[in-house]
């Protein structure tokens, strides 16, 4: 055990897991923030095959395969209550001689049950954007109706931030980069140092508000992963294909978009929109919310602080890497006003595709995902303005200064979120954010050939330390 792993254990104890453990005993029907809640439950201690089979025969009696949805529900019907395992949503309904609510209970593919008003109180992000756990249902013969009457999340809600902050200050920077990436399920030892803050910047959009970003590189280097498994605040759009009512607002439901609804929207291969068509809806509201954080739809005026990254795969061989944007992207998003509005592109073209797992996956412990995810959400809220405003830059557009310092700030967040950070350390990921934003500027340059857009923006820090 190295030991900044035994340190882990020590100051935050059952937030903590054997990350190879859990990973390989996950259950693969569920997101795998709630598969390591799970097994932190039954497997307070040590994960064991004890444990791990109490484990698996609680999901196996308590969660609804597809198959066999009708048969449960005849058993509902029939027992008049149920628990099952499943993630659950609530929507209010205001309108007067109709039920208070409508909950979603999807393995059952039921939409119109209802929820007593204790348990909404007691559980409040049912009505955000849902919550997984174990719920307690009954039928009511005469109403022809299904209620939740109680229930138990599977998902951290209540944190305190600033545990984590303080035990930032027992660890070297070196190790808290490597409990990072231990948690997002990587090895460690298999990466540089540069390579590290490249991973770690996948979690910008996930602490930081309206950040737009894009990553193309290599298939199998985990693009997509984080998003899939560790936060339940994201949500991974396949294909890149979405309607305007799913992801900004539904006219005839009433209902919010995904932008409403989560921290982070990431549309996955997006080098295969290229060549397809894109809703010209979607693509010119994008514009406005990349703009404002704010878009309307049939009268309907939205804000969201919801951050949006594009992933795609690069094809084996050279890369041309001077026009990497230009040969990936559908027109409609080679325009310089909407390249301008990219907070950064990752150059994910560094990472090397992961190919054996018991060399990539991570051997170490790390923080539980349920944990994880919550303390990404919750330092949202932080900012860091005496550290970033410190940087002065030149040459540099209020586009230019805005996204860099969103970077910036990202990091620092993920990294020094004790705000505890050297001028040499601020120095490295100024680098790195500034390198970004001029790729995005001279990419620009190269397809659209606006003078404005070819320039080096350089900085400079103040001499005192924080």
């Amino acid at each position: 055990m190295e030991i900044w792993e035994k340190k882990l254990k020590e100051h935050f104890g059952s937030a903590v897991v054997d990350k190879k453990k859990a990973m390989e005993n996950q259950v693969q029907s569920l997101p795998r923030y709630v598969s390591e809640y799970l097994l932190g439950f039954f497997c307070e201690e040590e994960i064991t095959s004890d444990s791990t089979r109490e484990m698996n025969n609680y999901i196996k009696e308590h969660r609804i395969e597809g198959r066999e949805k009708e048969v449960a529900k005849h058993r509902l019907r029939e027992n008049l209550n149920m628990k099952i395992i499943d993630k659950f949503k609530v929507k209010i309904n205001l309108k007067k001689n109709q039920p208070d609510n409508r909950m979603e209970v999807p393995s059952l593919g039921i939409n119109d049950a209802e929820v007593y008003r204790n348990v909404l109180n007691e559980h409040p992000r049912l009505l955000i954007d849902g919550l997984w756990g174990m719920g307690e249902l009954e039928y009511h013969n005469e109403e022809g109706k299904v209620y939740l009457n109680k229930f138990k999340p599977f998902q951290l809600s209540d944190i305190d931030t600033e545990e984590f902050i303080e035990a930032r200050n027992e660890f070297s920077t070196d190790e808290w980069m490597n409990i990072m990436i231990s948690s997002m399920g990587l090895n460690f030892l298999n990466y540089t140092r540069r390579q590290k803050i490249v991973l770690i910047s996948r979690l910008i959009p996930m602490v930081e508000n309206n950040v737009f970003m894009m990553e193309f590189g290599r298939p199998g280097t985990g693009k997509t992963y984080a998003y899939e498994n560790i936060s339940s605040y994201s949500r991974v759009i396949s294909g890149s294909q979405i309607s305007p009512a799913q992801l900004f607002y539904n006219l005839q439901t009433k209902q919010d978009g995904l932008l409403v609804q989560y921290d982070v929207l990431l549309f996955d291969e997006i080098d295969k929109v290229k060549d397809k068509g894109l809703d010209e809806v979607v693509v010119n509201k994008l514009y406005s919310y990349l703009e404002s954080g704010k878009f309307d739809r049939g009268g309907v005026e939205k804000a969201s602080d919801c951050g949006l990254i594009m992933v795609g795969n690069l094809t084996p061989g050279p890369l041309d890497i001077d026009y990497l944007l230009d040969n990936l992207l559908h027109d409609k998003l080679k325009h310089s006003a909407f390249l301008d509005r990219l907070t950064a592109v990752i150059p994910g073209w560094e990472l090397e595709s992961i190919k054996d797992p018991e060399i990539s996956i991570t051997k170490n412990f790390g923080f539980a995902a349920d944990y994880f995810s919550e303390i990404l959400h919750k330092i949202r809220r932080e900012n860091y303005p005496y550290i970033t405003k410190r940087v002065k830059y030149t040459d540099s557009s209020i586009r230019d200064t805005k996204s860099i310092e969103k970077v910036l700030n990202g990091l620092i967040k993920i990294i020094y979120p004790n705000g505890k950070i050297n001028n040499d350390e601020l120095k490295e990921l100024c680098d790195y954010a500034v390198e970004l934003r001029n790729y995005i500027n001279h990419q620009n340059f190269k397809i659209n050939g606006d003078e404005k857009f070819k320039k080096e923006i350089r900085y400079e820090i103040k001499e005192e330390e924080i």
